[in-house]
């Protein structure tokens, strides 16, 4: 990407690293397709797109430091490879390049979203850390977090492209309660896979977010059976899973329903999201939009059915 280039190869041969595996593009295809709805200019279009990702990608980076990681989406992490100061500067860089981006043109409300998303996604890194191996946490705290770090990301991506392309501010609002929804969906689902996926096809370790105290759907809704609570929280240690004791964790989480519950619930706020798009006119763009949707899920679905532990214990369904 032209626009990422530094002539500087310290921070190029990270950028070219990043590039090299993108992950799904879903937040800048939201802009895009969300902007299609309406007449609009390609390349301001395109270079919102652009913005968007470059603020994901920088807020990775962050996470992985401020997590620990050792690996993303299959392959060593940056910070791992190359040190916690290599990420964060990266990270800032990015953030830098898409703010570039974004001052090309005078759009002041998606300046104003964008940035106060980011102040958000800030505050629920800071509240995920704050609820950290917290086996109290209620399933409230879970959603605020999950808006906060996921979901309004996903909204500010449909909201941005509406607004790029002028459409009608209810048109907006609609798109970003359709945006909101599918994150929720995505990140409800993404929780289930934390812990059902195969390693390999996950990209990290199965149940790496038990094991760094991170609570989810799956465990809040677990620790609430009056018999399998028990089992689980005597098997967690200061409100952590080792490795070696999550195989038992997850038979726990299927055996109580936790699991099943937790996919209803993805399915649910997949609803949500459809509705919310047949409130707009009928057209190619809309349909696109819908097909992200559906694919996407039936994408996370199918990897929940390649799950070792999940083999036989899905029930059939559609959202």
């Amino acid at each position: 990407m032209e626009e990422l280039q530094t002539n500087l190869s310290a921070i190029d041969v990270i950028i070219d690293y990043l590039l090299e595996c993108s992950g799904k593009m879903l937040r800048p295809r939201l802009v895009y397709l969300s902007a299609l709805l309406y007449p609009h200019e390609s390349e301001k279009v395109i270079d919102i797109s652009v913005a968007v990702e470059l603020i994901h990608m920088a807020s990775l980076l962050h996470d992985d430091v401020i997590d620990r990681a050792d690996c993303r989406r299959g392959r060593e992490s940056v910070n791992h490879r190359w040190g916690n100061q290599a990420s964060v500067l990266t990270g800032d860089y990015l953030f830098a390049a898409a703010f570039n981006l974004i001052n090309r043109y005078p759009l002041a409300q998606v300046m104003d979203s964008i940035t106060s998303t980011i102040q958000t996604m800030c505050t629920g890194e800071m509240k995920q850390m704050s609820m950290n191996s917290n086996l109290g946490i209620t399933e409230e705290d879970y959603y605020d977090k999950t808006y906060r770090k996921t979901a309004c990301l996903f909204a500010s991506s449909c909201r941005v492209g509406a607004l790029v392309a002028e459409a009608p501010p209810e048109q907006v609002m609609i798109l970003e309660r359709f945006g909101l929804n599918l994150g929720y969906a995505y990140q409800v689902i993404d929780d289930v896979l934390d812990f059902t996926a195969d390693a390999e096809k996950l990209g990290k370790p199965a149940g790496n977010d038990l094991t760094q105290g991170n609570i989810t759907l799956p465990v809040i809704l677990a620790l609430k059976d009056q018999e399998k609570g028990i089992k689980l929280r005597n098997l967690l240690d200061n409100g952590r899973s080792s490795a070696d004791k999550m195989p038992a964790v997850v038979n726990i989480l299927w055996e109580c329903g936790a699991l099943e519950k937790s996919i209803i619930q993805s399915r649910k706020f997949l609803k949500k999201a459809l509705n919310n798009l047949q409130q707009l006119p009928a057209s190619p763009a809309r349909q696109a939009l819908k097909d992200t949707a559906l694919y996407l899920m039936d994408s996370y679905n199918q990897r929940l059915m390649d799950g070792k532990q999940g083999e036989g214990r899905l029930q059939s369904g559609n959202a």
